[in-house]
């Protein structure tokens, strides 16, 4: 299948053009398109391939969220905190139980565990209350099946409580979500929003944004191997949805800093097979969230929580994360003895969390319109666990501005059949540019230990058939593939 020429989309025009397709601009696009706007989204790269594709993969219940960083007797004195927390806590938990009915194909569901230790912060009454509030924010749609045991009891029924170090108060069980596959997610999504008028474009990158008339004249370049080309478009309203490079978009704001980068850093490692398909949730001594997450045969652990001013595409796993995160690990299992030589490999994301003045941040999501550019919006804060609800966000500024056009879109989207003799119709069908797009994002041989090197010859194969690759190509791409998973993944 041969792509369209990027001058084909020259001189469009449409209500709203969303720039970024991971998780938040793909559902932003969903939302709009299904409520009847003319929409266009648009990536520099692939769907889904930024920060959406390096998260800690956990549909989280959000107990983290009600932590204050402050000390606990100070909490009655901080009652607007207390509510953004709580609101923001219900948000994550209203999302949670969406996607649980939505898109339970992509989903995984797993024991946790919570550990009480004697010293800890949060004594184990305030834990228990803050995983019923959190239950109860969600109406119980989807019970995190919480209760406390002791640590005998816990031991029994678990090899991984079992291996806890103490001295052990008790430990909290309860269910929670993993994605079993956040790239599909987007993918999906934004497919969802093709079928329902959306236009999507990939490898198209926004290099200008300019004020036309009461519009926007969007210049996009071509950044698809072996092509070339320049188009100019139209939109009454832009979404700058474009995550921890929101500030770098050209022209996509008024050049004040609205987003504060958060680096999060996991290690995968094998962890006793006893412990398999079970995750842990607990404090660090830093007081900062650390998990122990369930993968297949393996975990991975972290992440870790470090504010960078770097360019997101610059940003790498350092030797002092991957010890520190190790050594938290020890800590909770002090029998394991984890050292480097246990990591099969490490990631890490940069996770764009909201700010008003350019120092501190702010919890909640935010969808910002500067006074002074009319009908450009910005989408901050938000994380793939709140996608749909940020989408949503976006959908009623839109509304706000150009008028109400049609009710929500509604419906599940099922997970793919990624069975190998469909593998050529997935490539020329879902957009698919580069091998790397095909391995890591429509397949889920990325996701595997070799991280998706075993199949690549052959996969590569099945993708020049379909998409008309010459033999140079080809071998461009094999190459292109092995670089991009040293970038994206250390190996030690």
């Amino acid at each position: 299948m041969t792509r369209p020429a990027l001058t084909s989309l020259d001189g469009t025009e449409y209500d709203v053009i969303v720039i970024g397709a991971g998780a938040v601009g793909c559902a932003s696009a969903r939302q709009l398109a299904g409520r009847g706007f003319r929409t266009l989204l648009v990536d520099r790269g692939d769907i889904g391939a930024g920060t959406s594709s390096r998260s800690s993969r956990m549909l989280y219940s959000g107990l983290g969220y009600l932590a204050a960083r402050y000390p606990l007797w100070q909490m009655p004195f901080r009652p607007a905190d207390m509510l953004r927390r709580l609101l923001y806590t219900r948000d994550v938990m209203r999302c949670r139980a969406e996607l649980v009915r939505d898109m339970p194909g992509h989903l995984t569901k797993h024991r946790f565990h919570y550990p009480f230790r004697k010293g800890d912060r949060y004594p184990p009454w305030l834990v228990d209350l803050g995983f019923r509030l959190v239950e109860a924010l969600d109406g119980w749609r989807v019970p995190l099946a919480y209760r406390r045991l002791a640590p005998a009891q816990a031991a029994r029924e678990s090899a991984m409580a079992a291996a806890l170090g103490g001295p052990l108060r008790g430990v909290g069980v309860f269910e929670e979500y993993m994605y079993a596959w956040p790239e599909r997610i987007c993918v999906d999504t934004a497919l969802d929003a093709e079928r329902r008028g959306a236009t999507l474009r990939t490898y198209a990158e926004v290099t200008a944004i300019a004020r036309e008339g009461k519009g926007w004249l969007v210049t996009l370049d071509e950044r698809a191997p072996e092509m070339q080309g320049r188009a100019q478009v139209r939109a009454r309203m832009v979404v700058n949805a474009a995550g921890p490079w929101i500030d770098r978009v050209p022209g996509g704001g008024a050049g004040r800093r609205r987003v504060i980068g958060i680096k999060g850093v996991n290690v995968m490692l094998r962890l006793p097979e006893a412990f398999r398909g079970q995750g842990l949730e607990a404090f660090s001594r830093k007081g900062e969230p650390y998990y122990v997450f369930p993968w297949r045969d393996f975990h991975f652990i972290g992440p870790t929580e470090t504010e960078v001013t770097a360019n997101p595409d610059d940003i790498r796993v350092e030797d002092a994360e991957i010890d520190y995160i190790l050594a938290e690990a020890n800590h909770l299992f002090p029998d394991l003895h984890l050292t480097r030589a246990d990591v099969l490999h490490c990631w890490c994301g940069v996770r764009p969390t909201s700010t008003r003045d350019g120092r501190t941040t702010s919890l909640p999501v935010e969808v910002a319109e500067d006074p002074a550019m009319p009908g450009l919006l910005a989408v901050t804060g938000s994380t793939i666990m709140l996608h749909r609800h940020a989408a949503r966000k976006v959908a009623r500024a839109v509304e706000n501005r150009l008028g109400r056009q049609g009710p929500e879109p509604t419906g599940a989207i099922p997970a793919p059949e990624t069975h190998d003799d469909g593998i050529g119709q997935i490539a020329a069908r879902e957009h698919v540019v580069r091998l790397s797009d095909l391995i890591r994002r429509r397949l889920p041989d990325g996701l595997e230990p070799d991280l998706g090197r075993g199949r690549a010859e052959a996969l590569s194969r099945i993708a020049a058939a379909s998409l008309g690759w010459s033999e140079a190509r080809r071998q461009d791409e094999l190459r292109h593939f092995e670089a991009d998973t040293a970038r994206v993944y250390r190996q030690l």
